[in-house]
């Protein structure tokens, strides 16, 4: 994989990334209340496709369950 590219952790489709890394980094954290780097567990790339079949305003009781557990 070239240094602009990852796999989707859900379909796993190879994408170029679309996104800077400090702007994904402060959305994990405007949604889950902290950084990726203080998570429990690695936090895992998904494509905009998978994104927006769990986009965090629709499945409000799936955040809750993360934050617990991250």
């Amino acid at each position: 994989m070239k240094a602009n590219e990852y796999q989707c952790a859900k379909c796993k489709g190879v994408f170029e990334k679309g996104w800077d890394d400090a702007d994904a980094i402060a959305e994990a954290m405007e949604v889950f209340g902290k950084p990726p780097t203080e998570w429990n567990d690695d936090a895992m790339l998904v494509c905009d496709d998978c994104y927006q079949t769990m986009l965090p305003a629709n499945h409000p009781e799936a955040v809750a369950r993360a934050k617990e557990q991250i």
